[in-house]
């Protein structure tokens, strides 16, 4: 091969050029005018490049006139190219037609990472200036694209990090449970670079998928399908993220989400959502913007997202609940403070308000008749006896404290003996001679779920007779109180707090789950009403 140049002048024109790489800032745009020059430098009739990056992704150029079969033996030999150690270390001919076709190496610290082919003519043979000259460049070439492809991942990076920190930030500070999948939804696509996300949340009762699906008019539609159905329900099954680039041909896909919802999907990411090993939903994104398929990396990147969801949502709910049990402490206060106002107003009030009059009516007899004073002040002791009585009941009732002298069966024994009602409603007790020791916390609780299921009833069934037992079954305490009276629906009942101004079963259903006891409530209309409380005579494990 011979040239017009002098050694100087191509070297000269070699160092402008390695210049000239070094300033690109595209991957795309450096190949391209490298193969250009290349082709040039030579004066190559055409030429073929391949460069693989070292996320094994391809970039491939063609530049002039090649002939079908040079072109076929070219993709040949770029198809069974990989990034290796080990390959050509000069230009030479290739095997491909040699004399015509000149290979060329790019090779990045000690890898071969890509080809350049020639279409040259003649021999095919470089002088040994040459040689080195173009083995200069080979090595200029693939070194600044690993660089260049190095920094664009690292920006790449960086900017995944960021939209990371951003969204965790978010989700930190958020605790609204509609709120933040709202969030989340919205930020999940601009991570990924996908057309939309969807949360599915799972019901643990229902063992359903759930999410809200809007429709083009604006309305909310809430979906359900059951967990093992789909992609989404394999995912949430089986706890492992799927890349799934082509719906149609998944034997898992689930169209009927696809029918309610209206929105054409053609590719899946999805991940599940889990919080300490357990599965609270899944989340998913759908068509990749650009049209490429979704990648591990991205799966990856998805999963690390899923995992900061499930924790803020389980944040979300758990403040939820506790909001919720804030409410319901605030509700029961109100309610205890009106029942103690109403009580005081109809017992010890009146009462001491009677005395206040007797005092005074006294006063005056003393003056107009004393022999009838002492009958009076007899009246006003029995008055004042009951005053204190009811006093001491309702004191009790508040704060029992011969629980802590005697144990739930002096309580009880002093709670039935005090109970007075004059509407005809009576308590009787049904309790064996003794009793196996419970904690402090399960005496207290016991003793109040009981007192609660006996106002319940108090306040619903009639003037009727209700039975208090208490009995020893296997390792457990089965305390009970029944009622021949109303009754009432159960189920309306638990379905409907929110506006009534009672909170009683819950209150006995929480206090049964803070000492591990079984809490078990029987009632309809006209049948009367079952309360039944178990407790473990052993301390539950925590």
């Amino acid at each position: 091969m011979t040239t017009s140049a002098r050694p100087g002048q191509r070297q000269l024109a070699v160092l402008n050029h390695i210049l000239a790489i070094n300033s690109h800032t595209s991957v795309g745009e450096l190949l391209h005018d490298s193969l250009s020059w290349l082709i040039g430098f030579v004066s190559a009739q055409a030429g073929a490049l391949l460069y693989v990056t070292p996320q094994d992704e391809r970039v491939a150029l063609e530049h002039g006139p090649l002939r079908p079969e040079l072109a076929a033996a070219i993709a040949r030999e770029q198809e069974a190219f990989a990034r290796t150690q080990s390959g050509m270390a000069e230009p030479g001919p290739t095997g491909v037609e040699a004399g015509e076709l000149l290979a060329l190496p790019l090779l990045s610290n000690g890898h071969t990472v890509g080809l350049v082919h020639l279409l040259i003519g003649g021999d095919g043979v470089l002088a040994f200036e040459e040689a080195a000259l173009l083995g200069q460049i080979g090595r200029a070439i693939g070194t600044e694209c690993d660089k260049l492809q190095a920094l664009r991942r690292a920006e790449h990076d960086l900017r995944e990090l960021h939209l990371l920190y951003s969204v965790g930030q978010a989700l930190a500070s958020e605790l609204d449970l509609a709120s933040l999948l709202d969030t989340i939804q919205r930020a999940t696509p601009e991570v990924i670079g996908a057309e939309r996300c969807t949360m599915m949340l799972l019901d643990h009762e229902t063992n359903e998928l759930v999410f809200e699906s809007v429709h083009a008019d604006g309305e909310v539609e809430e979906v359900r399908f059951p967990s093992d159905r789909g992609i989404a329900g394999w995912v949430a099954t089986h706890g492992e993220g799927q890349i799934v680039n082509n719906v149609e041909q998944d034997a898992r896909w689930y169209n009927v989400v696809q029918r309610q919802t209206g929105f054409r999907t053609h590719s899946i990411l999805c991940a599940p959502m889990k919080a300490r090993e357990r599965i609270v939903g899944v989340i998913q994104v759908l068509n990749k913007r650009t049209g490429e398929p979704f990648t591990p990396q991205d799966l990856s990147l998805l999963t690390t997202l899923a995992t900061q969801a499930a924790i803020a949502i389980e944040n979300a709910s758990l403040y939820a609940s506790l909001k919720e049990e804030r409410d319901r402490l605030l509700t029961k206060e109100e309610e205890v403070r009106h029942m103690l106002a109403r009580e005081l107003h109809d017992g010890p009030t009146q009462s001491v308000a009677a005395i206040a009059m007797n005092i005074e009516f006294t006063k005056r007899l003393l003056q107009l008749m004393p022999e009838k004073v002492a009958g009076e002040l007899d009246n006003l002791l029995d008055l004042a006896r009951k005053t204190a009585h009811d006093i001491r009941t309702l004191l009790f009732e508040l704060r029992p404290l011969t629980l802590e002298t005697k144990g739930l069966l002096g309580a009880l024994d002093q709670y039935v003996t005090r109970f007075r009602d004059p509407s005809g409603f009576r308590l009787r007790l049904e309790v064996p001679a003794e009793l196996p020791a419970l904690s402090r916390e399960a005496e207290a609780a016991t003793f109040m779920i009981i007192q609660e299921a006996v106002n319940n009833a108090r306040k619903h069934a009639g003037p009727v007779e209700v039975l208090v037992g208490l009995r020893v079954e296997g390792e457990r305490l089965v305390a009970t109180v029944r009622d021949a009276g109303k009754g009432f629906d159960l189920e309306a009942v638990r379905g409907d707090y929110s506006s009534r101004g009672s909170l009683g079963l819950l209150n006995m259903q929480e206090r049964a789950r803070l000492i591990g006891a079984e809490f078990e409530m029987r009632s309809a209309p006209g049948q009367g009403t079952h309360v039944e409380l178990r407790v473990p005579l052993n301390e539950p494990e925590v």
